[in-house]
């Protein structure tokens, strides 16, 4: 069975592209909206899909990854969070997930457990276990821009989306790119064999006044390593 850490792994990145230049600071840069879905066909016949959404509020240094959770969904989420059964590992994994980067380039990944008023720090080898592979450019853009830079996009719109169309492996994959905001727009993929295929939406949104980072300096830091015990 799918789980979300193995579609983020598949779709982020799915390409390598041109790393952000700083020039990224000179304009706002828009939050998204982004939808997900993945889904295959097994040997069996029966075919699996998977799908979330998740809102991204972008600075320079900063990222916020949020996942939309149906209002049902989080009651039942609440009750168990403070029902006595305690907060364990499994009842963060939808928490939002905020990186900051340093001018070296260094990043700092925190979980914020909102229920219990917590900033979850993440060691580098626990990134995987949030659905983060590391890669901050790749986390930002939804690509890491690295290799557009050697391709000519089969087409660009009147509002200068550029569309680029790649095979890599058994794999057909279509990238529209937003270089105005600096993110993908749309990928999809597709196997020759039609056995499975993912795809992702981003649409831009307004930023939240505050932004979701502001209000936290009285959370409580904990480590993340101390959710395993």
């Amino acid at each position: 069975m799918m789980t979300v850490t193995m579609i983020q792994r598949l779709t982020r990145p799915l390409i390598s592209l041109l790393l952000l230049s700083m020039a990224v600071s000179t304009w706002a840069a828009p939050a998204l909206r982004v939808q997900y879905h993945q889904w295959q066909i097994g040997s069996d016949g029966v075919r699996q899909e998977i799908s979330y959404t998740e809102k991204l509020y972008r600075q320079e240094n900063a990222l916020w990854i949020e996942r939309e959770i149906p209002a049902a969904a989080q009651h039942e989420h609440d009750l168990h969070a403070h029902g006595g059964l305690g907060h364990k590992h499994a009842d963060v994994v939808g928490a939002p997930l905020w990186i900051k980067r340093d001018a070296q380039g260094g990043l700092d990944v925190k979980l914020v457990d909102r229920h219990e008023r917590r900033l979850i720090d993440i060691a580098r080898p626990y990134y995987g276990n949030v659905g983060f592979d590391g890669q901050w450019v790749a986390a930002w853009s939804l690509v890491d821009p690295a290799s557009l830079d050697s391709l000519a996009p089969t087409s660009v719109s009147a509002e200068g989306i550029e569309t680029y169309e790649l095979r890599r492996g058994e794999q057909r994959i279509t990238l529209r790119w937003n270089p105005r905001g600096g993110y993908a727009e749309s990928i999809s993929a597709r196997d020759e064999a039609g056995l499975s295929g993912r795809t992702i939406e981003a649409s831009e949104i307004a930023n939240p006044k505050p932004l979701p980072w502001s209000g936290l300096e009285d959370y409580l830091a904990r480590d993340y390593s101390d959710l395993l015990d």
